[in-house]
Parts: structure tokens; sequence; C-alpha cells
């Protein structure tokens, strides 16, 4: 899966901030609980650096835009995310 530390690297918060480490583990849960709601294998051992891209790029999306929309500016998801996840979903019939 993903780790703190691979989210502050990949978020370019140093290692030794801790400022940022409740907030970034948020972002962290949120971004696992959301695939997994679209049905994404997230138990996958080894874990495909496909869905450790997905992850960490959701992790950055939640920490840099908290609000989920202002009149200023909107956000989707980025949109790699679906590619980069599409292989790993459980499809029901």
């Amino acid at each position: 899966m993903v780790t703190l530390e691979e989210a502050k690297t990949h978020c370019r918060i140093e290692l030794e901030e801790p400022d940022f480490d409740g907030e970034l583990q948020i972002a962290l849960d949120a971004a696992v609980d959301h695939l997994k709601s679209l049905n994404v294998d997230m138990d996958a051992d080894p874990f495909p650096p496909a869905l450790k891209q997905a992850v960490l790029m959701l992790v950055a999306h939640f920490f840099e835009n908290k609000e989920a929309a202002t009149p200023e500016k909107t956000w989707l998801i980025p949109i790699g995310v679906d590619r980069l996840i599409a292989p790993y979903r459980r499809v029901s019939l």
C-alpha cells in the first residue's frame, strides 16, 4: 500500500515536518476509501505500481484542495486516476 512517508515525499513535504502528518493521513485514508468505493482491489499483493500512483495522486489532490468547491475554482479528481485504476476494478454482472 502507500505509507505516510511516501505521501509526504509525493506532496514535497519534508519527512521531518510533523505539522501535516494528521492532515496527510486523513487524505491517505480518504484516497484508499474512495478507491474501495469504486470497487478497486486494494488488497493486491504485491500492490501494483499503477494503484500506488493513483493513491498518491488522490492524496495530493485532497491535500491541495481542501474545500469541495469554491466560487473561485472547482476541481475534479485527477483524470489519470480513472485510467490507472481501470484494470483493477471489480466488475459485477
